[in-house]
């Protein structure tokens, strides 16, 4: 066999082996896992889903993270939690055209564990929500609709506002 020969099968071999390694099948390309929160009002029948009126920023609590910057007319947001920590804290900051600003804060306690896909993918983590509370300015009540957080992108908590009507 030539080197030519050799050479012309070494690239094949190395051409089908980056067709067969790790793809959005085998190993998730977005493997960050998000909680989703929706937001909802008191109405006559229950709640019923709302946009927020003031501008809303996200920030966890210990940290210099930004995770939601100045979001308009929100109807929900997706956070991603923090890996190792049982418990997160997050600060909602409402910030009205008056310039009024209100803070909320949610605590929400976990327990996070790893998620192997395959041997070449990395692992992911997921959450199992424990409970969650909050301070109650804007905020009446937090419900957990979803306790599992994983790639499912499914209403995780249901945040109810106070009806200022």
């Amino acid at each position: 066999m030539t080197i030519k020969q050799k050479i012309a099968i070494w690239s094949a071999g190395l051409l089908c082996s980056t067709f067969i390694s790790c793809n959005e099948t085998a190993c998730p390309l977005n493997n960050t896992v998000m909680a989703q929160f929706n937001f909802y009002r008191m109405s006559e029948g229950g709640t019923e889903a709302i946009q927020l009126l003031d501008t809303l920023t996200v920030t966890a609590v210990g940290t210099d993270s930004v995770l939601i910057n100045r979001d308009v007319s929100a109807q929900s947001i997706q956070i991603p939690l923090s890996y190792a920590r049982p418990t997160d804290t997050l600060s909602l900051r409402y910030a009205n055209d008056n310039g009024r600003v209100v803070y909320d804060t949610l605590i929400i306690t976990k327990e996070s564990y790893q998620q192997f896909e395959a041997p070449e993918c990395p692992t992911v983590t997921f959450h199992q929500i424990k409970a969650i509370r909050s301070t109650h300015r804007y905020i009446d009540t937090v419900q957990i609709v979803n306790p599992n957080i994983d790639y499912n992108a499914t209403e995780n908590f249901k945040i109810v506002f106070y009806t200022t009507e």
